[in-house]
């Protein structure tokens, strides 16, 4: 399966990969005041709901929040317990919190994130498929194939558009579909005027059944016969004829007729 090298490589990005929210402000905000870390994670969420990058993103920042604030609370618990000890049974308690509430969230985001990135790299390449084997340029579409919303599905193809999988092309928000610009050179100067082809050039009765290679092949079969003939055929030549009269010879021309010079014999010249 093809997948884009842009994909592999983590430090490509483009503009509208960048979040709504940073993640260290929230992280931030956490560790800070634990309320407005959650109203802020919250908006990035609603931000991000039809961008399927910056959802993978959020996956991400999310289980690594939990695990900086695992570290955070481990630290602060290790810290008191060193300076007054807690018995066995609160020591369990505080661990098995962490790790419930802090630790496994943690590593399950970070997995998910990890296995989002995934499908999303297999949904690409079949957006390359529909679009570029299968010619199917529009959203809507595309969305019922993939079983996407359409907003989701303009995003991703906004983001394969900006990192060029579908070179000389852009996406038509009116018509929500993928328009191609292919540049048209010209074949003839501008200042001389070419003739439309109309109608009246073609006769009405031509008959519609017409084999023109074959008909070629004709003409040129009769041209080459024709020079071949002429070339065969030999041009006759002058030659001397001798009288019967006086037996001297005479130079004639192919079909020339004359007397004899000395003795005034009739002389033809003849092919044989």
């Amino acid at each position: 399966m093809h997948q884009s090298n842009i994909e592999e490589k983590p430090e490509v990005r483009l503009d509208m990969d960048r979040p709504a929210i940073q993640g260290v402000v929230i992280v931030l905000a956490f560790l800070l005041f634990f309320p407005a870390g959650l109203l802020l994670a919250a908006i990035r969420l609603w931000k991000h709901r039809n961008l399927s990058y910056q959802k993978i993103d959020d996956w991400r920042n999310a289980g690594a929040t939990f695990l900086v604030l695992f570290v955070f609370w481990a630290s602060i618990f290790l810290f008191m317990n060193s300076i007054s000890p807690a018995d066995t049974f609160a020591l369990f308690s505080m661990w098995f919190i962490l790790i419930i509430f802090f630790f496994t969230p943690g590593i399950s985001m970070l997995w998910v994130s990890k296995q989002s990135r995934k499908r999303l790299l297999a949904r690409y390449d079949s957006y390359r498929q529909i679009v570029m084997l299968q010619g199917i340029t529009s959203v809507h579409t595309i969305a019922e194939m993939t079983w996407h919303r359409p907003a989701v599905v303009a995003n991703d193809l906004k983001r394969l558009l900006g990192l060029g999988e579908f070179p000389n092309a852009y996406l038509d928000m009116d018509s929500m579909a993928i328009v191609f610009q292919r540049s048209v050179e010209p074949t003839a100067p501008f200042h001389s005027p070419q003739e439309s082809t109309t109608e009246e050039d073609f006769p009405e009765d031509l008959p519609k059944d017409i084999d023109f290679k074959r008909a070629y092949e004709e003409i040129l079969h009769e041209y080459t016969q024709m020079t071949s003939s002429s070339k065969t055929d030999k041009k006759p030549l002058p030659k001397t004829v001798e009288c019967p009269g006086c037996g001297s010879s005479t130079l004639l021309q192919p079909g020339e007729s004359k007397a004899c010079a000395y003795c005034d014999t009739p002389l033809t010249y003849t092919s044989k």
